[in-house]
């Protein structure tokens, strides 16, 4: 027990009684903690800024038995352009509530953390479509996640071939090893995939992709998270609406 020191950001947020707050951090070196903050929600409060969502901040909190009370959060970005713009909070609110609900408790999730970090700072600041930085997201956070890899076809590993989806198993496949009703990947889609997993940081954002291709790797990547992480979230589909 102690005093603790850590940099992270803020994947969700919510009200206790009516003043406070209890917020989930995303932590460098640490993984998933969780902070109680006694009057966030004052106006007056040093603390108000640094328990929003998306805030990324230096944390200082108290170790008690079995939690921590945060005591000081020195703000490094808000991601405040964010908030200014619909749709880019829609995928925002995705990204955060999906790392929140598939990433594991009890280890250091620090690649993860890098990933959205750069993923907010897309959506703020630059031209890519908000809708297409979430899919390339999802990508990176699968194969981060050990559920995706850049070996092709899940059978044989065939990767100079075009490929294949099975939307029951969740499968991408070659020719060889296709079932029947598979959905054929579009070219764009196939290479897409392929960029984003074998470059890092904020490489894989830089390609563009047709409105054809961006509604296929939806469909495509809404499915592989359901079969692989378990997971189907309302705010992806509101984003979808938007």
């Amino acid at each position: 027990m102690g005093v603790v020191h850590f940099r992270g950001v803020v994947i969700q947020e919510n009200q206790v009684g009516e003043s406070g707050k209890r917020i989930l951090v995303l932590a460098k070196g640490i993984g998933r903690v969780m902070l109680n903050a006694r009057g966030a929600k004052n106006t007056k409060s040093k603390l108000l800024s640094g328990t929003q969502l998306f805030a990324y901040c230096d944390f200082m909190a108290y170790e008690g038995k079995g939690f921590y009370s945060l005591t000081q959060a020195d703000l490094i970005e808000s991601f405040y352009g964010i908030r200014m713009d619909m749709d880019r909070l829609a995928e925002a609110v995705y990204l955060t509530e999906l790392v929140e609900r598939t990433c594991p408790v009890g280890m250091e999730q620090d690649e993860t953390l890098k990933l959205l970090l750069y993923s907010l700072t897309m959506l703020e600041k630059s031209q890519v479509p908000p809708r297409l930085i979430s899919r390339i997201f999802e990508v990176k956070y699968a194969q981060l996640s050990g559920v995706l890899s850049n070996e092709g076809c899940m059978v044989c590993s065939k990767d100079d071939a075009p490929l294949f989806f099975n939307a029951t198993a969740g499968e991408f496949l070659c020719k060889d090893h296709c079932f029947g009703g598979e959905i054929p990947l579009l070219g764009a889609v196939q290479k897409a995939i392929a960029f984003i997993t074998e470059r890092e940081g904020k490489q894989i954002f830089a390609f563009t992709l047709s409105e054809e291709a961006t509604n296929q790797l939806d469909v495509i990547l809404r499915r592989y998270l359901e079969v692989h992480m378990g997971v189907r979230l309302k705010s992806r589909e509101f984003s979808k609406e938007l």
